[in-house]
């Protein structure tokens, strides 16, 4: 790692974009390690597995990958992207046949919502709150246990 990773508050996104990509990485992998947010670091084979798009016409890859697990990881990952100019791009479903969820192109800041998947119905008003990481046969099923609901929805084989 170059010596300027140390000043990370202080970089301008004019500066980060101007560093060649190997080194934006290291420098948005050193961030979120410090800011304690959880991570698939390039690389890896968890990297490697949780890249692999829907659509496997569209390949991107993503300067990191963030698996937060509170909102405060959020925040903290969002705040690393924007100090160092990278674009975040959020995970939230189970696929994107245009592989938005990697970014739609190379070198973002994927941020995997997926351990927010929490569905929960208010027992008064039937109203539901949804994680933004649940996935439909999740919300399907969450829905019918706590209150005996269903929603209309396709069929996604596998």
């Amino acid at each position: 790692m170059r010596t300027y990773i140390a000043l990370l508050p202080f970089l301008t996104s004019t500066f980060v974009n101007a560093v060649p990509q190997q080194e934006q990485h290291e420098a948005i992998v050193y961030c979120l390690a410090a800011a304690n947010v959880p991570q698939d670091i390039p690389g890896t084979a968890n990297f490697t597995r949780d890249i692999v798009p829907y659509n496997l016409r569209l390949q991107f890859t993503p300067v990191a990958l963030a698996i937060p697990s509170t909102v405060a990881q959020v925040q903290a990952a969002v705040s690393c992207a924007a100090r160092l100019g990278v674009t975040v791009s959020p995970r939230s479903g189970g696929h994107s046949y245009a592989s938005h969820d990697l970014g739609g192109e190379d070198g973002h800041l994927v941020i995997d919502l997926k351990l927010f998947n929490s569905v929960s119905v208010d027992s008064s008003t039937d109203i539901a709150a949804i994680g933004p990481g649940a996935r439909l046969g999740n919300v399907a099923l969450g829905l019918f246990a706590q209150r005996g609901r269903a929603i209309s929805h396709g069929v996604c084989p596998g």
